[in-house]
């Protein structure tokens, strides 16, 4: 059964060594406005604000980008190992559209760190996909964040 962490606590106050990384699951595309987003975008050195912003570059120079516009991963290295951000966006998918996009994401963490085992999930949808994910994955600890 997953574990809810504390209510009231930010992202920063969740993330220690024991943390193998994050899935953030939204109703909408990756944004500035979403949020988490500056918790997120600190922890990954500004990865996000990098990514939005060539986004919005490529959208002025009429450039198309064949990315998904509703999976994102970003790594970083914190406490000498690689931490993972998942951004998932279900706006217009269904659910085995997003589990799909679930599983590409686990299948590039799934050899990150023998040691590790905590994800953290900050799920801002309807649907508990904390739950979903601990029955798909039994061999790591899904935590559901709650942030007012």
């Amino acid at each position: 059964m997953p574990h809810n962490l504390e209510l009231n606590l930010t992202i920063l106050d969740q993330f220690t060594p024991n943390v193998l990384g994050f899935f953030w699951i939204t109703p909408s595309v990756l944004d500035r406005d979403l949020k988490g987003f500056n918790d997120f975008n600190y922890l990954f050195d500004g990865l996000l604000s990098q990514y939005i912003y060539r986004k919005e570059k490529e959208f002025e120079s009429k450039e198309t980008s064949p990315a998904n516009k509703y999976a994102h991963i970003f790594f970083t290295q914190n406490f000498d190992e690689k931490l993972f951000l998942a951004h998932l966006a279900c706006q217009g998918l269904n659910k085995a559209q997003i589990a799909g996009d679930i599983d590409e994401q686990i299948s590039l963490i799934n050899n990150s760190s023998e040691r590790k085992k905590t994800i953290i999930v900050l799920d801002q949808t309807d649907q508990n996909w904390t739950v979903d994910l601990t029955k798909r994955y039994p061999q790591y600890d899904f935590k559901n964040l709650l942030i007012k």
